[in-house]
């Protein structure tokens, strides 16, 4: 190599580490001025966002088959307080996700009320809120009955992706390794950035390392101990471009997550889908038990099994209108 394609060589790594950088800096401003932070929200896009999130969560453990009365009171505060300065701030009440909150507190009540325990405190802030009189709806439960195999598979596009429900009670038996693995092929035809598939998933069969990776997830608890398999989805940013490529390894290892998500409900196996934004002791300690490259990214995590015998329970998890934009 010359002196002078030496030196363009090092102003080009210099100039595209320079590029990282600063795209990184400006993400992690914009990020820490328009995210969320507890109750308090800045327009009515971050509050349907938060009280979303609190409502959900309400919803998941009504759906658990150990069902704890009296569970999630810290989440149901949160949840109320959103819900308090989202009024104070003179947003309409009537939009789908308020309502839908209103059905998860209502269910809440109702199925508190069932095991015999009273929740008068929480109907006294429902009152203080305002909310008393308003009719609810959306949110909370359903009950269904999975598919077979082969009428999932007979489905449209359109029936087949409305019948994909995340799962919180799992079957005591074993799945067949063979059908996850079927599962995992299929997924490999999800696009990719220059078809260069960067990404990896991980099935989980030790129960012992499976717990222990569970310790590091934040979500799993009430429900976790049901699954028989878990799927660790990465993705390897050694595969992307270091000048213009700094989020892609997020964006083809989500859609290669939700492709799995897809073929585990063409095959028949039950899933949910479980956060992998970890703390950075989580991710040092799951990195440890899996041995990861450190090329290697955490997308997700999915719990896995099969379902249960008869009707299933499941969060609602009600949708927002499409927001389309035709320019």
């Amino acid at each position: 190599m010359g002196l002078l394609s030496g030196i363009q060589k090092i102003k080009r790594n210099f100039n595209s580490r320079r590029a990282v950088n600063k795209g990184t800096q400006a993400y992690a401003a914009r990020y820490k001025e328009y995210s969320f932070f507890g109750t308090q929200c800045r327009d009515e896009r971050q509050y349907e966002a938060v009280i979303t999130r609190w409502y959900h969560t309400i919803e998941k453990g009504l759906a658990y088959e150990n069902f704890r009365p009296g569970f999630g009171k810290n989440n149901i505060s949160s949840l109320t307080a959103a819900m308090e300065h989202y009024i104070k701030a003179g947003y309409s009440t009537d939009t789908f996700f308020f309502q839908a909150a209103l059905s998860a507190i209502e269910q809440y009540i109702q199925k508190n009320r069932s095991y015999g325990l009273e929740t008068l405190e929480l109907e006294e802030k429902v009152d203080k809120v305002k909310l008393a009189g308003t009719k609810p709806g959306g949110g909370g439960t359903i009950s269904f009955i999975p598919l077979t195999e082969e009428n999932v598979q007979q489905l449209g596009y359109k029936e087949f992706v409305q019948n994909r429900h995340s799962m919180r009670r799992f079957a005591d038996r074993p799945l067949d390794i063979g059908q996850v693995k079927k599962a995992i092929e299929l997924a490999q035809y999800t696009p990719s950035a220059c078809n260069r598939q960067g990404w990896k998933a991980r099935i989980i069969e030790d129960k012992v390392l499976l717990e222990n990776l569970l310790e590091n997830q934040n979500g799993n608890e009430g429900f976790g101990q049901e699954f028989d398999k878990l799927i660790f989805v990465t993705a390897d940013i050694r595969c992307f471009n270091q000048e213009r490529e700094l989020f892609q390894a997020y964006i083809d290892g989500g859609m290669y997550a939700q492709s799995i998500l897809n073929a585990l409900h063409y095959y028949h196996i039950a899933s949910v889908p479980l956060s992998a934004s970890l703390t950075e002791a989580q991710e040092k300690n799951v990195r440890r038990l899996l041995d990861l490259h450190r090329a290697e990214v955490p997308i997700m995590f999915i719990g896995i099994g099969n379902y249960p015998d008869g009707t299933c329970l499941t969060a609602k998890s009600e949708r927002r209108p499409a927001e389309i934009i035709i320019l």
